[in-house]
């Protein structure tokens, strides 16, 4: 216990310069969502830029990608259609259309950090975050030269804030470098992004994030 008090007390650079990538998600409870997914929360891949300014506090960026509803993988879109079998009523694929929504993300924000063990340092960040959705509806999303594809886009931006922990480990004794994963937790809302005549879709919940890099 004294151990750790003292650990705690004492002057700790914690933070660093980092390059990770990283995966993410947002929870959306919005049922215009439901277009593009059956799961309740987006989730995206991307990159996270750090850059110390204080040996407590780091300036962060991040960019992340995601897409969903890309053909047989999202919820087809087509007219009900009539059926003396089992079921009196099926969706008839052929005339089918699919949506996909991709989406880029762009975070700026910053990271306070602080040492409670060589290889454990809890943090807390707060970020703006800026969105770009582009809506693609035809019947092959993944086409990009479909003469009958109509593509809508939007934007939107909000803030997210969670807490988490690097877990840095040293390529070796006494190194400056070292191999970080880590994962954080929080809230995050975004404005609704208008998507042109079709309406829009807003993403605010909990989110999360997970990655790995290189901290130096």
């Amino acid at each position: 216990m004294f151990a750790t008090l003292l650990a705690l007390a004492l002057p700790a650079a914690a933070a660093t310069h980092e390059i990770s990538a990283e995966v993410g998600w947002i929870n959306s409870s919005d049922p215009a969502w439901d277009f593009f997914s059956e799961a309740a929360l987006h989730g995206s891949y991307g990159l996270r830029l750090g850059y110390a300014v204080h040996p407590n506090v780091a300036i962060i960026g991040g960019w992340q990608h995601a897409v969903h509803g890309v053909g047989t993988s999202g919820p087809g879109v087509g007219a009900a259609s009539y059926s003396e079998g089992e079921d009196d009523y099926y969706y008839d694929n052929e005339d089918a259309f699919w949506a996909a929504l991709y989406t880029d993300q762009v975070t700026v924000g910053a990271k306070a950090d602080f040492q409670v063990l060589t290889w454990l340092h809890p943090y807390a960040t707060v970020q703006a975050v800026g969105m770009r959705g582009l809506l693609r509806m035809d019947d092959d999303s993944q086409d990009d030269e479909n003469l009958t594809q109509i593509e809508l886009a939007g934007l939107t931006g909000g803030v997210l804030g969670a807490v988490g922990i690097d877990l840095p480990v040293p390529l070796r004794v006494g190194s400056t470098v070292a191999i970080a994963p880590y994962a954080e937790v929080g809230y995050g809302w975004l404005a609704p992004m208008r998507l042109d005549q079709v309406g829009s879709v807003q993403f605010a919940g909990f989110t999360g994030r997970a990655g790995v890099g290189v901290r130096f």
